[in-house]
């Protein structure tokens, strides 16, 4: 008797607290409606004075950087988001200036309610940001050091070095004059008239250069590498994808793997070269006359254009196929 009375008294507070919650989720559903129709903007602009060589030292932790150069000796700085007024109230930004250094940060508080079990999860209070972004204007001749940890990176004409570097969001440089390091842990790298000396890492997105003057290193963990119309020398590999190269001008030493796709390189018809191809499960296929000292299914060495001077380019391919290509016939 008494174990019946005990499993008939578990069984109703089960109950109660089934309603509770059940109360608890519906009452949130009900807030949610409201806050829904709620989006509010936040807004905040700044100038900072600034001489040519200024530093920039960017941190955000949601908004997208986009950074552009003009011909004033100052920063400028506009930074705007739209979303939830409880997500946009836990926005903190702060600014530092010292030593022609600035200093920006982006981030965003979190609040943690302990007596609410469902706003741990937030999966009923729903709060949310719609766009969150940083644009800043400096100096022509600047450097930087931007990182966020998710969101895009985009940075056009200037003059300078810069270390860029996203947790998963895209980087983006356009007629960048001077070093770049550019590493996306989820997202693309795009680099357009750039040039230089510059180091990319993808640990999944695909890289793409169009107009490069410089030495470029591209290394991608499973996306594609595309390097077009570069003067100077690449060196490039990818753990899955392609890897091709257009040369304009061809300089120096160039080095290309793939672990499980494709080489193509297209050259000038005035090609000087020693190429070192060597391929363990495709074909290599080559438009211009080679002098070779080693040429097998799997392997080709040897000269093209004038014998002992030009360029060395060397591409090793595991499982896919090797082309040099006169760039005329491009396919």
């Amino acid at each position: 008797m008494k174990i019946k009375f005990f499993i008939f008294i578990f069984t109703g507070l089960l109950f109660a607290v089934g309603l509770l919650l059940c109360s608890n989720i519906k009452s949130e559903e009900l807030k949610l409606e409201a806050q829904s129709e709620q989006t509010e903007e936040l807004k905040i602009s700044k100038s900072f004075k600034a001489n040519p060589g200024i530093l920039l030292l960017i941190e955000s932790s949601i908004a997208d950087v986009i950074l552009r150069s003009h011909g004033e000796n100052d920063v400028k700085v506009d930074f705007y988001a739209k979303g939830s007024a409880q997500r946009l109230k836990n926005f903190d930004i702060s600014f530092e200036e010292e030593n022609n250094t600035l200093k920006i940060k982006i981030r965003q508080k979190r609040e943690f309610e302990w007596y609410n079990f469902f706003n741990f999860f937030d999966l009923f209070k729903r709060t949310w940001v719609e766009t969150a972004q940083l644009v800043v204007y400096a100096p022509e001749i600047s450097n930087g050091n931007i990182k966020t940890a998710g969101a895009d990176i985009k940075i056009e004409r200037f003059k300078g070095d810069f270390t860029l570097s996203s947790s998963g969001g895209d980087i983006y440089c356009e007629e960048i004059n001077g070093s770049i390091y550019a590493s996306s842990a989820g997202g693309d790298i795009r680099f357009k008239n750039c040039s230089g000396n510059s180091e990319t890492k993808a640990s999944g997105g695909d890289i793409l250069v169009n107009g490069y003057s410089g030495r470029i290193e591209a290394k991608s963990s499973g996306g594609d590498v595309t390097i077009n119309k570069i003067s100077g020398s690449v060196e490039a590999s990818s753990s899955g994808g392609d890897v091709r190269v257009e040369f304009m001008k061809p300089e120096g030493t160039t080095k290309l793997v793939s672990s499980g796709g494709d080489i193509k390189i297209f050259a000038p018809l005035d090609l000087n070269a020693y190429v070192d191809f060597e391929t363990s499960g495709g074909d290599i296929n080559i438009d211009f006359p080679i002098k070779a000292e080693t040429k097998t299914s799997s392997e080709t060495r040897g000269w093209i254009g004038r014998e002992n001077s030009g360029v060395k380019i060397k591409a090793t391919a595991s499982g896919g196929d090797i082309e040099l290509r006169i760039r005329d016939k491009e396919i």
